[in-house]
């Protein structure tokens, strides 16, 4: 009843008698009314699926440092679910300094993952660097190459060209010789006869006209004297009457004989100067065309040698093409 009437008393109810049951049993009801209704205490929900899967990871990678021992690492791991996934604001010092190692061991991973990134990224920008010099040195070699390979085009085409031109002056030269072989014959022909008949008059027809000439030989030069007058077109008549008149001492001829051998010097002498004339008049034709034979001929050393410098140029070329292959 005394706890009855305090609790009326804190509501602000009068206190009644005892043997008011009814009141009593009314104040009650208030009285129970103001006291603090009891709850059942929620069931402990513990971290989130997704927070444990997060603590999983991390467990892993800490498993993973090859920095730490593997004690360590396995505590730390272990203590994850009560440390880390704990909320902040209920953390006890304890478990901040276990979150400080983890954090720790994290920051070693990080940085360590870090560098391996660093190196890699060092790498493969020497990778791309070495990819764009290789690129730039292919780009050169074709360069090279193509510019190689017209070298050897227009250097092929230099030696066909000399090559055309060393067997058009080899071809003017055989043309310059024939005309010059052709046109000097007939000179040639002149030359020999003025030769024969020049030295016919001073060792046969002299000796034979003075009487110097001796017995023995002056038969064998009075046919030679025939022999020329022949070859020189002398008329027959006059020839037959040399034998006679040429064999006699100049004591013996009479002047017959003396008119043949008048006669057949006159002749001699009269071929003579018609071959002087012959090869003076032809001269100037006999130069001109050895001088196209000499120029002919030095047109075509200089193809020729034009020819082997183009050739050498040709084989340099290909050498150089092979090379940049």
């Amino acid at each position: 009843l005394a706890q009855s009437a305090a609790r009326q008393t804190r509501v602000g109810i009068p206190a009644m008698a005892p043997a008011m049951k009814r009141p009593a049993a009314r104040m009650s009801r208030i009285g129970a009314a103001q006291e603090p209704v009891l709850k059942k205490p929620a069931a402990a929900s513990g971290p989130s699926g997704h927070v444990k899967n997060l603590c999983s990871q991390i467990a892993g990678a800490i498993r993973a440092s090859p920095e730490y021992p593997d004690e360590v690492k396995h505590m730390l791991a272990n203590t994850l679910t009560r440390t880390l996934a704990e909320p902040k604001e209920k953390r006890h010092a304890i478990q901040d300094s276990v979150i400080d190692m983890v954090r720790q061991v994290m920051e070693s991973l990080k940085a360590a993952a870090q560098s391996k990134l660093d190196e890699a990224e060092t790498k493969l920008e020497t990778v791309y660097r070495e990819l764009a010099q290789g690129q730039k040195s292919i780009e050169t070699a074709a360069a090279t190459l193509e510019e190689r390979i017209k070298t050897v085009d227009i250097a092929k085409s230099e030696h066909a060209k000399s090559t055309s031109a060393r067997m058009a002056a080899k071809q003017a030269l055989a043309s310059a010789e024939q005309e010059q072989t052709t046109g000097n014959a007939g000179l040639a022909v002149a030359e020999e006869k003025k030769r024969r008949l020049e030295t016919s008059l001073e060792t046969i027809y002299g000796p034979i006209k003075s009487g110097e000439m001796p017995a023995a030989e002056a038969q064998d030069g009075i046919k030679k004297i025939e022999k020329l007058g022949k070859d020189l077109g002398f008329d027959a008549s006059l020839l037959q009457t040399v034998p006679a008149a040429f064999a006699k001492a100049p004591s013996d001829r009479g002047s017959f004989d003396d008119l043949v051998m008048s006669q057949i010097e006159a002749e001699l002498k009269k071929c003579l100067a018609t071959l002087t004339d012959e090869l003076a008049n032809g001269e100037p034709a006999m130069k001109d065309r050895a001088a196209k034979v000499e120029a002919a001929s030095t047109e075509y050393a200089q193809a020729s040698a034009s020819e082997d410098a183009a050739k050498t140029a040709k084989e340099a070329s290909r050498t150089a093409q092979k090379e940049a292959e």
